[in-house]
């Protein structure tokens, strides 16, 4: 075809030469470029003008290939003339910025020109990168989410199996340790504040060739490739707990905080796969938390089914009191001298679904460190004040004076105990003095400011408070004067060994000398034998409780005795029961 004349751009067979072809084509948004089959610009609508930067003559007889340079793009789609195609490509302006833009190139039957639209996506792209950068970078603290962690360390495991690189390959989780108690005590913009710096700190510490993420939660995971050695990888996971021995400087307070650490490698034997490792790396790190957390733990295979289990209760844990599993019992404190009922201690049990038994021992522990007690105790403290209420409305007199409720380190740390204890009295209708809430030795000496001002808040309201399973945990001889305490109740650890161990003996009448100098009353626990009861009262000795007398009875056992509150029915049973 001969090139058009100046007068004439386009032949007059060119369907565009009408006035109203034209019209349509210069109100069009998009750069609408007639190109021939040179690939020479024919003709352009003020919208390509203004896109790219120049005046619509400047573009005539201009190559396509200055707006568009990626001719692999173009000649796929020119060559197949059945009708509109498209592609996305790049596109240059005149001064040679380059936007993401959307070409379609139109084959007219007949006609040896095409018609090529490009349309700029540029705001399409950014709001695409936006969503890809919430997808794999995490808002808060700017690190790679979980998403592209599992890339990155994909990555790296294809790159070992292909035999590009050597050396190992290891993940570390970092998990906070008692996270969720500054989220309950400073708020969640305080949570917030210190999870943005613990992620700049250890970006900082580790640098820019250890990759860095946010898995989730107050959770982190680091990637080491490529080290020689396994010890390099520990060395770094140990520069990840260095960076928590110096406090956190957050707005308006400085706040120091421990974390747990996971460490597991990839076996250079086998197809180790991406979820596996880092499944690993996980749980290795909550065995770190449930040992005492502030330390590093290495995976180890020997202890994978242990470590899967615990990891298994505690999800169990979470659904245990929608699923109602959970069911308190009651062991009777008998009065030494007397023989006759004086209060219950409350004990938790959890049945799952299934008949299986998880004992306390198990699952206390993994609730107090995974934070769940707080719930868990709060459950336990109104179903026991509704239980008492039940037994004082209905005995009188006969029913026990007074119900025992543990309190975990957890509870003790939150401010609210007090506001908590007060609602549920309130919405028990519980009398106060029929509530005794027990704490441990070590409970109060962590943090004796903080111990000292919140049990006061609560003796205030009526309640009274004893120290449990006392001798056997940091030493609070120092604060018993300032602690307004009613009760220490003698570990059974002392009682089981006191009537065959002189050492022991001395313990405990240590204890209740004691307790008598401060105007407190002694309980005992576990007692098991006469011979320890006798000398129980021989000390003076107020309360006990064990099997000697009873086990922990179900409530309406408890009912039994208080329909029958004869001193005979707590006097020691012919067999342990």
């Amino acid at each position: 075809m001969k090139r058009a004349q100046p007068d004439s751009p386009i032949p007059s067979a060119d369907p565009l030469s009408s006035a109203t072809d034209c019209a349509i084509m210069d109100a069009m948004a998009d750069a609408i470029l007639v190109v021939g089959e040179d690939r020479l610009i024919l003709r352009a609508n003020p919208s390509a003008g203004r896109m790219l930067g120049c005046t619509v003559r400047e573009l005539e007889n201009v190559a396509l290939s200055r707006i568009v340079p990626n001719a692999d793009a173009i000649q796929e789609i020119w060559s197949d003339s059945r009708g509109a195609h498209s592609a996305e490509v790049h596109a240059l302006t005149f001064d040679g910025r380059a936007f993401p833009a959307t070409l379609s190139v139109s084959a007219v039957a007949g006609m040896s020109w095409h018609v090529v639209s490009i349309r700029d996506v540029t705001d399409q792209a950014r709001a695409h990168r936006q969503l890809v950068d919430r997808t794999l970078r995490d808002a808060l603290t700017g690190l790679p989410t979980r998403a592209l962690f599992i890339e990155q360390v994909e990555h790296s495991l294809a790159r070992r199996r292909a035999g590009a690189s050597g050396g190992e390959i290891a993940v570390v989780c970092v998990g906070l340790d008692r996270f969720k108690l500054v989220n309950d005590s400073l708020g969640y913009p305080a949570g917030d504040e210190l999870l943005a710096a613990v992620a700049a700190r250890l970006s900082r510490e580790l640098g820019p060739g250890t990759p860095v993420a946010r898995l989730g939660g107050d959770e982190f995971g680091i990637l080491v490739d490529g080290v020689a050695r396994k010890s390099e990888a520990v060395v770094a996971a140990e520069r990840a707990l260095g960076t928590f021995s110096a406090a956190f400087a957050l707005t308006g307070r400085s706040l120091l905080i421990d974390a747990s650490l996971g460490l597991a490698f990839a076996s250079p034997d086998e197809e180790t796969d991406v979820q596996t490792l880092l499944s690993n790396a996980d749980v290795t790190m909550h065995r770190a938390k449930r040992t005492g957390g502030g330390r590093i733990e290495i995976f180890e295979p020997t202890r994978h089914g242990e470590a899967l289990g615990l990891l298994e209760i505690e999800l169990a844990l979470r659904e245990a009191l929608q699923r109602g599993e959970f069911e308190l019992v009651y062991q009777p404190i008998v009065d030494l001298q007397r023989g006759n009922l004086r209060g219950v201690e409350a004990l938790l049990r959890w049945n799952r679904e299934g008949g299986t038994t998880v004992p306390p021992s198990v699952f206390i522990p993994i609730a107090e460190q995974s934070g769940l007690i707080v719930q868990i105790g709060e459950w336990v403290l109104r179903r026991a004040c509704t239980q008492m209420k039940v037994w004082r409305d209905r005995y009188g007199a006969a029913a026990p004076e007074y119900v025992a409720v543990n309190l975990s380190a957890r509870q003790i740390d939150r401010d609210d105990v007090p506001a908590l204890v007060r609602r549920v009295l309130a919405d028990s209708n519980l009398d106060p003095r029929h509530l005794e809430l027990e704490l441990t030795e070590s409970t109060v000496v962590e943090n004796p400011e903080v111990g000292q001002r919140i049990l006061q808040e609560v003796v205030a309201l009526g309640v009274s408070l004893a120290i449990d399973d006392f001798g056997t945990g940091q030493s609070a001889l120092s604060l018993l004067p300032r602690l307004p305490l009613a009760k220490l109740k003698i570990d059974r650890a002392f009682v089981a060994r006191m009537d065959v161990e002189s050492e022991s003996f001395e313990i405990v009448r240590v204890i209740v000398s004691l307790a008598q100098a401060l105007g407190m009353r002694t309980v005992a626990e576990g007692i098991e034998r006469e011979s320890q009861m006798r000398l129980l009262r021989s000390l003076g000795c107020a309360h006990g409780q064990g099997y000697l007398f009873h086990r922990p009875l179900p409530a309406q056992e408890i009912e039994r005795l208080c329909d029958n509150p004869a001193p005979a029915t707590f006097r020691p049973q012919t067999a342990a029961g």
